[in-house]
């Protein structure tokens, strides 16, 4: 188990909390990563979809 974060968790952070919320909501303890990777992409995908639309 790590003891401190580095600078790179710190950064990373924000734009893994969609699949982490996820995982966390749902209460899924096996193919966390699995699962966090698929609704991180999802929602970025989604998101920068959302943001092209509205500005073009």
């Amino acid at each position: 188990m790590k003891t401190h974060a580095s600078v790179g968790d710190n950064v990373a952070a924000p734009f893994l909390w969609p699949g982490t919320a996820a995982c966390r909501a749902i209460g899924i303890t096996r193919h966390t990563e699995l699962v966090r990777m698929l609704v991180n992409s999802l929602f970025w995908t989604v998101l920068g979809v959302v943001v092209v639309w509205v500005v073009a």
